[in-house]
C-alpha cells in the first residue's frame, strides 16, 4: 500500500477541543477539534451541515471566569467525510495566532 503524501503546509497536533462552527449564517453547531495546526484543523461532529468550500466562523474560548476571552477564526471546508471535516484557516488576527499557540504548544492559558 502506498504511503499518503502529506499535503499540509503546517504540522498538526492531536487535541480535544470544543469549538463552535457557524457556516454561512446558519445556526452555530458544536464540534470537537481532534487535530490543530496553524493552517487548519480537523473537527468531528455533524458533518452533514458542511460542504466543501463552505465559509466558516470557528469560535474558540480562552481562559476561565472573568479572564475568559472568545476568539473567532475564519476558515474554509476542504474535505468532508462521515466523521467530520477538514478546515483550512483563511485569515488571522494576531490575537488568534496567540490563542492557537497556547493550544498547539501549551503556552499560557489553554483555549477551551
Amino acid at each position: 500500500m502506498a504511503k499518503r503524501v502529506e499535503q499540509r503546509w503546517n504540522e498538526r497536533r492531536p487535541v480535544q477541543l470544543e469549538v463552535e462552527l457557524t457556516a454561512d449564517g446558519r445556526t452555530p453547531q458544536r464540534a470537537i477539534c481532534r487535530d490543530l495546526g496553524f493552517g487548519g484543523m480537523y473537527v468531528e461532529g455533524n458533518s452533514a451541515m458542511l460542504s466543501v468550500n463552505d465559509g466558516l466562523d470557528i469560535g474558540l474560548r480562552q481562559g476561565v471566569g472573568e479572564t475568559q476571552s472568545r476568539h473567532h477564526l475564519a476558515a474554509r471546508v476542504v474535505r468532508v467525510n462521515a466523521r467530520g471535516a477538514a478546515l483550512m484557516f483563511s485569515s488571522f488576527k494576531p490575537e488568534n495566532v496567540k490563542a492557537l499557540r497556547a493550544v498547539i504548544y501549551g503556552e499560557g492559558d489553554r483555549v477551551r
